[in-house]
């Protein structure tokens, strides 16, 4: 069976997969995650460092705005990537920390997802960068962002989300 055959769209399916990714990285390693029923600000949710000092308040959380796409280049050891605008003006506001997780995946969407006895696997990876404090942009559709591999959402990454806007 492709993608879409029962009615939902490519698009909702990548959303979908990538949201299973970024919560499968961060309850894998001790964080939590909540959504917001309805993205109606640019923001898709929130990861939690849990902290037993309770004086930090709302220091232990990261916003996040989560995109998949196929419809990338690789330069430099960087996902290039056309950011639609509205999100960029959002994630670049100063304030709570926030980030943009790009899910890089395969063309092929028979590669999305495939399944074993023995394992689940998502493809591609998923990548994290702050854009606050940016300029804002006057584009009308996209801003090219450019996402460092080297910022890839696993533990190591979730630690230096963390330490680097925390």
């Amino acid at each position: 069976m492709t993608p879409g055959q029962r009615g939902m769209s490519p698009n909702h399916i990548q959303e979908q997969l990538s949201l299973a990714y970024v919560r499968a990285v961060v309850f894998r390693y001790g964080y939590n995650l909540s959504r917001l029923e309805v993205d109606d600000h640019g923001i898709d949710g929130t990861i939690v460092a849990y902290s037993r000092n309770r004086h930090l308040g709302n220091r232990n959380k990261i916003d996040f705005q989560l995109k998949a796409t196929t419809l990338y280049d690789i330069r430099e050891a960087n996902l290039i990537y056309d950011l639609p605008v509205d999100n960029y003006n959002v994630l670049i506001e100063t304030g709570p920390p926030q980030v943009l997780i790009l899910f890089a995946m395969p063309g092929d969407d028979n590669l999305w997802l495939s399944q074993s006895h023995d394992e689940m696997a998502l493809r591609n990876c998923a990548y994290w960068v702050s854009l606050m404090g940016l300029a804002r942009s006057g584009n009308s559709s996209t801003v090219r962002v450019s996402v460092p591999m080297s910022n890839m959402l696993d533990q190591d990454g979730l630690l230096d989300m963390f330490r680097q806007l925390i």
